[in-house]
């Protein structure tokens, strides 16, 4: 015959056990969503990263085309009309970037000086992601 404390131990080890499951199937479940919290941040980061590569390069491109059009007489402004000049960086701050820049001619001033319009649009690319930015500036002659 079985005795009284023998049948209320195997009730109670019973519900131990499905609390177990419960408890590991939360803290799994918190895991994970830990885990999935950390790929975004971690993507996002990444992204700012290229995306301020992407930002330097299409400046670089600007400030490229505004030291030939000043210093040189030469660049994009002094090519024919919708032809961009284009720029592969290498090294390691801007590599896998290339920009391209054009030039429009916007009209006279008063005084007699040419008004133009550069712009800039860069793109990066890293492994299977692509960012890409566009800068703008007007000069003068």
């Amino acid at each position: 015959m079985m005795s009284l404390s023998q049948t209320r131990r195997s009730r109670h080890n019973g519900s131990a056990l499905i609390l177990t499951i419960f408890v590991i199937v939360v803290v799994g479940f918190l895991a994970l969503m830990a885990t999935k919290n950390q790929q975004k941040t971690s993507t996002h980061i990444v992204t700012s990263i290229i995306g301020a590569r992407t930002n330097m390069a299409a400046q670089s491109g600007i400030q490229l085309q505004i030291s030939d059009f000043y210093m040189q007489g030469t660049g994009s402004c002094y090519n024919s009309p919708n032809k961009p000049t284009s720029y592969t960086f290498n090294g390691e701050g801007l590599s896998q970037c290339t920009a391209s820049v054009s030039c429009n001619a916007i009209g006279i001033l008063d005084s007699g000086l040419k008004v133009y319009q550069l712009v800039s649009t860069a793109q990066c690319q890293f492994g299977t992601t692509t960012l890409q930015r566009v800068i703008e500036v007007g000069i003068r002659q």
